[in-house]
Formats: C-alpha cells, sequence, structure tokens
C-alpha cells in the first residue's frame, strides 16, 4: 500500500511529504500562497491528480510555498502556525492522491488484453 513520510528539514518552517508512488508529472514546480491566476497552465502540466494536491494544500492556513516533484510535496509555513493541523491535512489529501493514483494504475493494466 503507498504511503506517506515526513521528513523534516534543519529550517523548522519546512516539511517534506515523500511518497512512494508519483502523484505528479516528471518536473519540479513552485507555488505562493495566494495562488496566481497566471499558474494555471503550470499547475495543468502536474496533470489532474498534482494539480488537485496543490490546490488542496494551498487551502490549509499557513501554507506559504510548495514544491512539488513527482514524489515529493515540500512545504514551508507562515512562522506563527504550528505543523500540527497542516501535517495532518497534507497527509489526508497525500493519502487520497495516492489511492486516486493507485486506482488509475489499476484501471490501465485492466484495459490491456490478456493472452
Amino acid at each position: 500500500m503507498p504511503q506517506v513520510v515526513v521528513y523534516h528539514h534543519p529550517n523548522p518552517q519546512i516539511k517534506s511529504f515523500i511518497t512512494s508512488i508519483d502523484i505528479s508529472a516528471f518536473k519540479v514546480e513552485y507555488f505562493r500562497n495566494p495562488l496566481e491566476e497566471d499558474s494555471r497552465e503550470t499547475l495543468k502540466g502536474l496533470g489532474i491528480i498534482g494539480e488537485s494536491v496543490v490546490r488542496e494544500i494551498m487551502t490549509i492556513p499557513g501554507v506559504e510555498e510548495i514544491y512539488i516533484k513527482p514524489n515529493e510535496v515540500r512545504l514551508r509555513k507562515i512562522p506563527s502556525f504550528s505543523w500540527e493541523k497542516i501535517n495532518e491535512k497534507t497527509i489526508v489529501i497525500l493519502n487520497r492522491a495516492l489511492r486516486r493514483k493507485e486506482m488509475r494504475i489499476i484501471k490501465k493494466d485492466e484495459s490491456k488484453p490478456r493472452f
């Protein structure tokens, strides 16, 4: 079963959430809160699941920046916010994305002819 591992950086305002399978396209992108109108095309380039992850995480109070790679989401929080709620909500969002990704993989496998 896919999982999420949390990495604590030396800077206490930054954490990485490492996923066991890729949740976005093979690129590294940076987003700052609030999301700007011109980031729409960049978001689409992440794929449906990657875009959804960024949009959902950006709604969590205290999240300032996101760096997203295929199997890592790195967050920078606003110093006055605690990681407690941010961690909980981010892990829920990522677990949902992993389940969606897993379903897509299974559906692709089912569409292959069996001999």
